[in-house]
């Protein structure tokens, strides 16, 4: 009899399985590696520069979570928003029961609090709403409401930085100075072990209160916490083969011999970051000639270039996007891509009146298409980038003499001056296209050669079909069009060729699934793996013991 009701148990056990699913293991401590070396300083304020990179997504949260994989909004600590009918205000109903890890309420008057921060106190305008032209901030009943000076839709982006804090704690301490914060009452999904922290680690440990619920009706996160313990770029190899962390983000060029050591759990993922660019000054000869940077883009092959780094990043194509965005580049790269092709980029010289000197350059009226090729000093990865594509440019008879020079000065500086030719560029992607392709061409960041530039904005390139699409974007808040604004932009940057895009600068993300599983990967980019902000939250939250 005892036999037959333990199967029948089992039985019942499987069916409950597979009717809703295994539950979730729940237990363990995360072993992350801070980003910052050496000795750690206890700093929980969000609004100060040298806090830790815990502070925002593990502690605090903000309105939305911006997932900057797919460039979508995703509800918070709001649950859901609106634009009025003249696009110049957004109202976010905000979530109901959210309480902070002491156990009170978070209300509406605090988040109108937190916005208001950044009114009078650049400082303290950490999502960059007020500079962005935000008016006011209302609230009425469990909404809050900003009101732009101008319509522009892609400030939905910066409320993903909007942090919330308790007033109750805040309103009596200058945000901006306060270093007392030393057990943050905070809505997030972790919390400050008491008496954890000392110079080399601390502990957080799981919210009791925190909003959120599992698979299994409980609270997230599944894990118990996380141990920071910090490193150096010298040590981590070791660490890492000696299985003492769980998640690291830090560069390894013996990364195969990381894998190597435990195929079946040691992984890693090196998503695309900000975008390396061969640079060319199309306001000087010959880079005023399309036919020549669309011969020099044939010169190169990226793949070639980021097959001889170590670890070897993700190669751009000449749409300059992200792969997560290509659907936008697909006419623009049937139209206009450009593939290394030697004998063709040689074919375009000498139609646009170039001819080889006795050098095996080629030259048009006494100028020789011979340059200094700029790359920041010691920037090892950038400098073997830049021999190769000296290389490759020497195949089609245009001479590249590598130049190192200081970053930021004097490198940043005279990109921004326009003083030189050619370069080893880069341009921060942002979340969206339309923030990369915003910062790099739109007309308002031009300036002539000789005065400063905005940053990223130095190719001395504009385009009114560019900046028509870009501006119809910011009053377009259906995100088909919006992707239909930015074909347009890619198609026409494909179209004038005014640089070369070379390769992704990895997002550095070496992880174990030894102890944890549910590691955003390749197979399923679901977040994107940066230990900073809130990017990492959706991670932890779904991350389980094995």
């Amino acid at each position: 009899m005892k036999k037959r009701v333990l199967i029948a148990a089992a039985l019942c056990a499987l069916a409950l399985s597979l009717t809703f699913g295994q539950a979730p293991n729940r237990g363990g401590f995360l072993r992350m590696t801070p980003a910052k070396q050496g000795v750690l300083v206890q700093n929980f304020n969000p609004f100060s520069p040298a806090a830790l990179e815990s502070t925002v997504g593990c502690l605090y949260e903000t309105l939305i979570y911006f997932n900057m994989v797919d460039g979508s909004a995703n509800p918070w600590l709001a649950e859901k928003w609106s634009w009025s009918k003249d696009l110049k205000t957004i109202t976010f109903t905000i979530r109901s029961g959210v309480k902070y890890n002491d156990g009170s309420a978070m209300t509406v008057d605090d988040v109108l609090y937190s916005a208001m921060l950044g009114k009078d106190n650049k400082a303290l305008d950490l999502s960059g709403l007020w500079a962005e032209g935000l008016q006011s901030v209302t609230a009425k009943g469990n909404a809050v409401s900003f009101t732009f000076a101008e319509v522009n839709v892609t400030t939905l982006e910066k409320f993903g930085s909007l942090v919330v804090v308790p007033k109750s704690v805040w309103s009596k301490v200058d945000p901006l100075t306060w270093t007392g914060n030393l057990s943050p009452v905070s809505t997030g999904p972790f919390m400050l072990e008491p008496g954890s922290f000392n110079e080399q680690s601390y502990r957080l440990v799981r919210n009791p209160y925190y909003w959120q619920m599992g698979k299994d009706k409980k609270p997230l996160p599944y894990i118990d916490g996380i141990q920071y313990v910090t490193t150096t770029n010298e040590q981590v190899g070791f660490k890492l083969l000696a299985g003492e962390y769980d998640w690291a983000g830090y560069s390894l060029p013996n990364i195969d011999d990381y894998v190597k050591a435990d195929p079946e759990h040691n992984k890693y993922w090196f998503p695309e970051g900000n975008l390396v660019f061969l640079y060319m000054n199309n306001l000087k000869a010959p880079f005023d000639d399309v036919a020549v940077r669309k011969a020099i883009a044939g010169a190169i092959s990226q793949r070639d270039i980021t097959r001889k780094m170590s670890p070897s990043p993700a190669p751009a194509t000449m749409s300059a996007v992200k792969s997560t965005f290509s659907e936008i580049a697909k006419g623009a790269m049937a139209k206009y891509d450009i593939r290394r092709d030697v004998a063709k980029a040689k074919k375009a010289l000498e139609a646009a009146g170039y001819r080889l000197n006795s050098k095996g350059v080629y030259e048009k009226a006494g100028q020789a298409l011979s340059f200094k090729l700029y790359v920041p000093t010691g920037w090892t990865d950038w400098v073997g980038a830049a021999e190769t594509v000296a290389g490759q440019l020497k195949d089609i008879g245009v001479e590249a003499v590598i130049t190192q020079a200081a970053w930021p000065d004097p490198y940043q500086f005279a990109l921004e001056k326009g003083e030189w030719d050619m370069a080893i560029s880069f341009i921060s992607v942002g979340s969206t296209p339309h923030t990369q392709f915003t910062r790099w061409l739109h007309s308002s960041r031009f300036a002539p050669i000789g005065e400063k530039a905005m940053t990223f904005s130095n190719m001395r390139y504009k385009s009114d079909v560019v900046d028509k699409a870009l501006d119809a974007y910011r009053s377009e808040p259906n995100p088909a069009k919006q992707k239909q604004y930015m074909a347009t932009v890619v198609e026409q940057f494909m179209k004038d060729t005014p640089c070369v895009p070379l390769f992704f600068n990895p997002t550095w993300f070496i992880y174990s699934t030894r102890n944890f599983t549910g590691f955003p990967s390749p197979e399923d980019p679901y977040a994107w793996p940066i230990v900073n902000g809130m990017q990492k939250t959706p991670i932890l939250l779904r991350l389980q013991k094995r």
